[in-house]
């Protein structure tokens, strides 16, 4: 979860959503915090640095207004259930795709409420970080993660798992095609308006979100115009079947996405998709398991015990570790634009000084120059 500056604490209990029970409350925080005090329970409760109210937001009622936050309602017959905020700014230009970053607040079997104030948290920084440099609308679904029985205990929609894409709950069932579905019902929405937005997006994500976006690359890369994705969790999913003699699956690699999506992968279109990713050299946040494993025992809502030792076999056990060898297998699929940067003594967090340099980015892509990922750099002290 991304850092945010801590001005007060507000301690009380929250009540736990289960898997059987995931509601959309329609009551609001009113604070940007709520830090649970428990501490004879083993599962997490909202546990979060608290950083004040929440940026308002209204009803979308037939048409849009720029400057405004809009809280979407859920709509099953349209393809998604969960609401999602969408963010028409000031400077709105013509023609921009809509910038989309997931949410992912970190926190799992936490109310609903939870998700959606930390969800206009992210929006508000979005526009802040780059909807106000780069004129786009704003998209940010507001997804569970409810617990579930099991040896993972939640279900990490927020990272876009194998086990979200094969839930047999279809309220969160493939979140990836809830997020089209949003996407398609913003466009419309904005059209409506008098707005014409392209059917690709720009995708942003850190840490589970940039699992988030960087599997949906794979999974949609028609639908993805670009993405920038840092601190993902030590391992990106790979372009390829095989590695090293064996056959890697959803999320490490694509030998079975015929299986749990629409079909096996575009190569073409994932090699014309500009990938920015980055990792923090002292970024020790690391969804794969560290050996040794006893699979007996093990635990993940992340990747199964097998992925995890072919990872850490493979690859490395550290994120830093795996970073070259990863890179070296984006390349050898042939991506047209790829980079993937080490930030030395940077932590699990965006740095601010790396923010302008993702805004020149998307800057970049908008302006359809070419090599926006490779030209990026790690920016001198």
């Amino acid at each position: 979860m991304n850092s945010f500056r801590v001005v007060f604490l507000i301690v009380f209990s929250v009540l736990l959503a289960s898997c059987e029970n995931i509601g959309v409350p329609t009551s609001k925080l009113e604070h940007r915090a709520n830090v649970s005090a428990l501490t004879d329970s083993n599962i997490p409760d909202h546990v979060s640095e608290p950083v004040g109210p929440a940026p308002s937001s209204v009803e979308y009622e037939g048409s849009l207004e720029p400057g405004n936050i809009y809280r979407i309602q859920p709509n099953p017959n349209s393809g998604f259930h969960w609401p999602y905020l969408l963010y028409v700014p000031t400077n709105l230009k013509d023609g921009m795709p809509i910038l989309v970053e997931p949410n992912n607040d970190g926190l799992w079997g936490a109310p609903f409420e939870t998700h959606e104030y930390w969800a206009a948290i992210r929006i508000e920084q979005l526009y802040i970080d780059f909807g106000r440099h780069l004129g786009t609308p704003l998209l940010t679904p507001i997804f569970p993660r409810p617990l579930v029985e099991g040896p993972s205990g939640n279900l990490y929609v927020h990272a876009l798992t194998r086990e979200a894409m094969e839930a047999a709950d279809n309220r969160v069932a493939r979140p990836d095609l809830q997020l089209v579905s949003m996407l398609d019902d913003a466009r419309s929405k904005l059209a409506g308006s008098g707005h014409q937005v392209p059917e690709d997006a720009l995708f942003w994500g850190f840490s589970a979100s940039a699992d988030f976006v960087t599997r949906m690359a794979f999974l949609h890369p028609t639908r993805v115009r670009a993405v920038a994705a840092g601190g993902l969790g030590g391992f990106p999913i790979l372009p390829t079947d095989t590695y090293d003699g064996a056959q890697i699956t959803y999320p490490v690699g694509v030998a079975d996405l015929s299986v749990i999506a629409d079909g096996p992968l575009n190569d073409e279109a994932l090699r014309a998709t500009p990938i920015l990713l980055f990792q923090g050299g002292d970024d020790e946040n690391d969804s794969v398991p560290e050996p040794p494993l006893d699979c007996s025992k093990y635990g993940s809502d992340s990747y199964n015990c097998e992925q995890a030792q072919f990872v850490n076999s493979r690859f490395g056990a550290s994120t830093v570790e795996r970073l070259p060898l990863v890179r070296e297998v984006y390349e050898d699929f042939g991506m047209e634009d790829f980079h993937y940067l080490l930030l030395m003594g940077v932590d699990h967090s965006t740095p601010d000084f790396f923010v302008s340099t993702l805004v020149s980015y998307y800057s970049c892509i908008l302006q359809v120059d070419m090599d926006c990922a490779k030209g990026t750099t790690v920016p001198g002290p």
